[in-house]
């Protein structure tokens, strides 16, 4: 059964992303309270028969993932969202990352064998991180590079990350996104692996007290 409390995450068929709480739980529903859109921060509304799938973190660290819709609202202590709940023998559990990222725009330096680049993080984990590719700036799969990360963590102090990495993929600019480049620490000191877990964990308990304030 779903802890009472316990942070869902809502995700629909045009892959949008909404967070909300438990508020109450049976064996065929469980009511929540107004989803919070992931990027605009707004509480979001829905209509009946509106189609989800939701996934929280268990206790045992996994992600566990099921099927819901919207069947109706209710005012209990708060207002809520009655939505259906298939029972934990329909629960799929999933395999998690290593490490978790998070969303972080911070200072990136990138030095090749001949030229160095500035650039900003899009996310960063503990094993690695997605970049915003510099402007005429060529790198492969596979290229090592070396990298700088500037953290700035909750207390003021500033991490300077160093480490080799290795370019896993590139992506190109569209109207949406810019062009972007997956790169995977090699050889991470793990001192320096532990400060950037620290400041990711810093991030989430940031960005939760944002959506819930």
């Amino acid at each position: 059964m779903i802890d009472i409390g316990k942070e869902l995450t809502l995700t629909t068929d045009t892959n949008e992303s909404f967070y909300c709480k438990v508020h109450d739980i049976n064996d065929e529903s469980v009511y929540i309270d107004y989803p919070i859109h992931k990027e605009t921060r707004k509480t979001s509304f829905f209509l009946d028969g509106t189609e989800f799938k939701i996934s929280y973190v268990g206790k045992d660290g996994a992600v566990y993932q099921f099927e819901s819709e919207v069947v109706s609202r209710k005012k209990m202590t708060i207002p809520v969202l009655v939505l259906t709940y298939p029972g934990e023998e329909f629960l799929t559990r999933i395999q998690r990352r290593r490490y978790v990222r998070v969303e972080a725009s911070v200072d990136v330096a990138i030095k090749t064998k001949k030229t160095a680049y500035h650039t900003v993080s899009l996310d960063v984990s503990g094993g690695g991180a997605l970049l915003v590719k510099p402007a005429h700036c060529t790198l492969i799969e596979g290229q090592l590079v070396q990298l700088t990360i500037v953290l700035p963590m909750n207390s003021g102090v500033y991490h300077y990350i160093e480490s080799e990495a290795s370019i896993v993929r590139t992506t190109e600019k569209n109207k949406q996104k810019p062009a972007t480049v997956s790169v995977k620490f090699e050889g991470l000191a793990e001192k320096n692996r532990q400060h950037i877990i620290k400041y990711g964990f810093e991030q989430q308990r940031s960005m939760k007290k944002r959506e819930y304030s």
